[in-house]
């Protein structure tokens, strides 16, 4: 006997219930019947029933949602009529709401075994929505006290742009997000939480990608982050995984600036209704191609980087590429050089030098180094970087000759 946990429209609850009660062969019992998403959460929590069965448009279901649902049961949706045809949420088993008991019994069942509905039909979309170049999505992460990812990311892009390659930069730091100040961007609006919030409802769709992606240069396009620190808990880890594997199947080149925490909280992680402080930073580098690591040129920010390097073995990161910032005279290069290459392994390594004055007088006009200071050996070196192939995954050496 399969247990149910029912959350749907009156009319369809009311015909679910009646044919399962007339059923002369039944194998289903509804043992709840939820009025409201909440109420559903609270039911399954609580280890009652064996599969829920929910209409996919009832207010609040997101994939979060689901997620916390599919760790006590199986969940099947209930699609109206009226629903958009793409309205799955993710699930594998949507019906019509109006399907026969038949098939609403023969998904729970199937839902409950663990089994996939036709696993070919339901790859082949996925198939056809991923692009035969898919985007690159390259991380900038730095320890704590590491300044000078944010304008290293923000300069990056903007140099890939600039040497021909369509790029999206995506201000994901929910310690102190900084990307629409440093590029003069006025009228800011949170276009990451957006995009996590169509994700969760599964309506991140092409146009409306497109329309959280404005064009702040040539090329070069801003996913705004969450403006104030105070939004983390808007960006989940269902959610974000989703929102960069749409931003891939756009086929550009994606430049994420992430925070410098990355802890699980031990509490939090065996709840996945509770979001995870630094799930953006860990949903990033754990779906990165690249991860460039900024570390300012001190020993506590080198011990601080060779400290996480096991951390980020753990998530998954294996193309490791190193940028060591605010290089000065006290201090050979060459001796930063060793002290990191010969105590982790890294993909390359590249020395920026300190120049304050231009780095303040851009943040002050919002501007970037090619605007503000196009000929400092800095601007030079931010240039060179985008023109690696071993950092950018494209060899853009050509144009950026071109553009200089």
């Amino acid at each position: 006997m399969i247990d149910i946990v029912l959350c749907a429209s009156g009319s369809d609850e009311v015909r679910i219930v009646h044919d399962l009660a007339t059923d002369e062969h039944r194998s289903a019992r509804v043992v709840r019947r939820c009025a409201d998403l909440a109420e559903t959460l609270a039911v399954t929590a609580a280890g009652v029933g064996d599969v829920v069965l929910i209409d996919v448009t009832v207010r609040g279901l997101g994939r979060d949602a689901i997620a916390a649902m599919m760790r006590d049961a199986a969940v099947v949706g209930l699609r109206p009529e009226d629903a958009p045809e793409r309205t799955g949420l993710g699930l594998p088993h949507v019906l019509p709401s109006e399907a026969p008991i038949e098939e609403i019994l023969a998904a729970a069942a199937t839902a409950v075994s663990g089994e996939q509905d036709d696993p070919e039909d339901r790859a082949r979309p996925d198939e056809e929505a991923v692009p035969a170049s898919p985007g690159r999505l390259l991380v900038v992460w730095g320890p704590t006290g590491a300044p000078g990812r944010s304008t290293i990311a923000a300069n990056l892009a903007a140099e890939a742009a600039a040497a021909g390659q369509e790029t999206i930069l995506v201000d994901a730091d929910t310690y102190g997000p900084a990307q629409s100040q440093m590029l003069g961007v006025l009228d800011e609006a949170p276009g990451l939480v957006a995009a996590a919030r169509a994700q969760d409802r599964d309506a991140l769709d092409p146009e409306t990608l497109e329309s959280l992606l404005p064009l702040v240069q040539p090329r070069l396009r801003l996913l705004s982050g969450i403006g104030v620190p105070a939004r983390w808990a808007e960006l989940r880890r269902t959610s974000m995984d989703g929102v960069w594997a749409a931003l891939a199947r756009r086929g550009d080149l994606v430049i994420a600036d992430v925070g410098p925490l990355l802890e699980e909280d031990e509490e939090l992680s065996y709840d996945t209704v509770a979001p995870q402080r630094n799930a953006a930073a860990l949903s990033a580098l754990d779906a990165a191609d690249a991860v460039v690591a900024v570390v300012t040129a001190d020993p506590v920010s080198i011990t601080r980087l060779l400290r996480e390097s096991s951390r980020l073995e753990e998530i998954g990161v294996q193309e490791l590429h190193v940028v060591v910032n605010r290089v000065g005279s006290p201090v050979p290069g060459d001796r930063v050089r060793d002290l990191i290459a010969d105590r982790m392994p890294v993909a390359s390594l590249s020395l920026l030098p300190d120049d304050p004055v231009s780095c303040r007088t851009a943040a002050w006009d919002g501007a970037l180094l090619a605007e503000a200071a196009p000929r400092t050996a800095l601007r030079r070196g931010l240039r060179d970087l985008a023109a690696t192939r071993s950092v950018l995954g494209r060899d853009l050496g050509a144009s950026a000759a071109e553009s200089r």
